[in-house]
C-alpha cells in the first residue's frame, strides 16, 4: 500500500528544523534531533526531504528570490512610483512579516550551505543599485561627485542595519514599526539621490 505524503507533517517538519537551523545553524544542525522534535523517524523524515540540504533549501530559497527581487529592481524610479519612501518600507516590512526566521536562518546560519555568501550577495545587488542613484545624482550635478566605490559601504551599512532590526525585534509590528523609521533616516538623508 503506498502511504499518501501529510502536508501537516511536512509543515512539521518544517517548523522543527527552523528552530534547530535557528538555533544550531546548518553546520551543526541534526537531522536526527529534527525528526525527533516532529515525533517521526529519521527514515521518514527522508520520505519528505531528501537530506539536510534539500530541508535547509526548502526553508530559506523563498526569502532569498523575495530579497533579491526587492534589492536588484531598478525599473521603479522614484519619478515613476511617487513615494518611494512608502513602497520601500511596504516591501522591507512586507519581507519581515512573512519570512523573519528564514532570513535570519539565511544570513546567521548558511555556512557550510550554497547560500552563505548570500548576505554579501545582497550587498552586492544593494551597491548596484545604490551606485545607479549615485551615477544619475553625479549626472544632474554635471560631475563627479559620489564614485561608485562609495555605494559599496553605503549597502552594507543599510543591509546590515536592516538584519540587526530583524534580529532584535520579534514582535511583527515593532519590527514594522522599526523598519519604517530606520528606512525613513536613510530616506532623509538619501533624498537628494532620488
Amino acid at each position: 500500500m503506498v502511504q499518501v505524503l501529510k502536508e501537516e507533517l511536512r509543515q512539521a517538519i518544517v517548523q522543527h528544523a527552523q528552530d534547530e537551523f535557528a538555533q544550531h545553524g546548518f553546520a551543526d544542525a541534526s537531522i536526527k534531533r529534527i525528526a525527533a522534535n516532529a515525533g517521526i523517524s529519521v527514515g521518514n523524515l527522508y520520505r519528505y526531504f531528501p537530506g539536510k540540504e534539500a530541508l535547509f533549501d526548502s526553508i530559506v530559497s523563498p526569502v532569498l528570490r523575495e530579497l533579491e527581487m526587492l534589492i536588484g529592481n531598478h525599473d521603479n524610479h522614484p519619478d515613476e512610483t511617487g513615494d518611494i519612501f512608502e513602497l520601500v518600507v511596504h516591501a522591507l516590512a512586507g519581507i519581515v512579516e512573512k519570512y523573519r526566521r528564514p532570513l535570519l536562518i539565511l544570513i546567521d546560519g548558511s555556512k557550510g550551505t550554497r547560500f552563505e555568501t548570500a548576505a554579501a550577495n545582497f550587498h552586492r545587488v544593494m551597491a548596484d543599485n545604490v551606485a545607479e542613484h549615485l551615477a544619475i545624482y553625479n549626472g544632474k550635478q554635471g560631475r563627479t561627485v559620489f564614485e561608485r566605490q562609495a555605494a559599496w559601504p553605503v549597502s552594507v551599512a543599510f543591509m546590515q542595519g536592516y538584519f540587526e532590526i530583524i534580529r532584535r525585534h520579534q514582535d511583527p509590528e515593532d519590527c514594522k514599526r522599526m523598519v519604517g523609521q530606520y528606512v525613513s533616516f536613510w530616506y532623509q538623508g538619501l533624498r537628494a539621490f532620488l
